[in-house]
């Protein structure tokens, strides 16, 4: 939940409105996985298709995100670090837990 939510939260800073029911809930307050992988999945594609729709010169537009700086493309850069960065520290918990991931095995 907590990248679904932030993948909103920083499409909010480029001037992209959140779906409406993200406001009624926290990123503890969904439990089940179905949901949870309902939620990534509708959050991802709300960056997809906002990117896809920015017109020509819209990735320098200049924007401010927690009180600083940035632009649009810096915006969606951070969404994708952000979701490589979860992706890693899974991949550490997997391991140090036993868990080989699929890939490793082919």
């Amino acid at each position: 939940m907590h990248i679904a939510l932030s993948n909103f939260w920083l499409l909010e800073a480029t001037g992209i409105k959140p779906p409406a029911d993200t406001e009624t809930f926290t990123e503890k307050s969904v439990h089940e996985k179905a949901e949870v992988i309902r939620w990534l999945k509708r959050s991802m594609e709300a960056a997809k298709t906002a990117r896809v729709n920015l017109k020509p010169g819209d990735l320098q537009r200049h924007v401010e995100i927690s009180g600083r700086p940035a632009t649009v493309d810096g915006i969606y850069l951070r969404i994708v670090i952000h979701a490589n960065e979860h992706m890693g520290q899974l991949i550490a918990y997997a391991r140090m837990s036993g868990v080989v991931p699929p890939w490793s095995t082919q």
